[in-house]
């Protein structure tokens, strides 16, 4: 193998090693706890090839929430969205991704990071699989119910949520009515759901 294949192989490799460092000083700290030098001393690099690698902080901690977050389970057939997700939402190695979002949540610019990673690598691809109208409120819907179950679940350890076979049939129904077209509300609905 030539020298430089193998130094791109190489650098891949350490840069791999930098994300899945970040992925877990971010899950554990929030944006403004987290030092490059600490993570670079994680992989045993210099801070500077941690800069190298991903050009900023905010540069990385984007891209371990990219890393972290579901996005590859898009690809499922849009049937099926439903039950990937809800059995993605009771697996417990999935919440990297969730304790990231949960402790960045105060700090402005990392919200600011979330909120775009959030449309563009899920909202966006998401919604773009839907038909109807209302493409992107349903996948932001979706998207509300996943996290809202999650964190009930996972963070406040909710008794009625915590069984399995329970929950699951239940989070995979609401998944998928998330996704369906519903028509608008009419005014038949609207008195209906007042006399309640």
């Amino acid at each position: 193998m030539r020298p430089e294949k193998l130094e791109k192989r190489s650098g891949e490799a350490t840069r791999r090693r930098i994300l899945a460092a970040a992925i877990a000083r971010f899950a554990h700290a929030s944006f403004e706890e987290v030092r490059l030098r600490d993570i670079a001393a994680d992989v045993g690099v210099d801070v500077a090839l941690v800069h190298r690698s991903f050009g900023s902080k905010e540069q990385l901690f984007a891209a371990a929430v990219v890393e972290a977050c579901p996005a590859a389970l898009l690809s499922a057939d849009r049937s099926r969205l439903g039950a990937v997700f809800a059995s993605f939402a009771l697996e417990s190695q999935q919440h990297d991704g969730l304790h990231i979002f949960i402790r960045s949540l105060t700090s402005p610019l990392a919200r600011d990071l979330i909120r775009a990673c959030c449309y563009r690598d899920f909202i966006g691809p998401l919604a773009a699989k839907l038909e109807g109208q209302a493409s992107q409120q349903r996948a932001a819907l979706f998207v509300s119910c996943l996290i809202g179950f999650s964190i009930m679940r996972e963070v406040l350890r909710v008794e009625p949520l915590l069984a399995d076979s329970d929950s699951g049939p239940m989070i995979q129904r609401l998944l998928a009515a998330c996704l369906d077209e519903v028509g608008p509300l009419v005014a038949s609905d609207q008195n209906s759901s007042q006399s309640s």
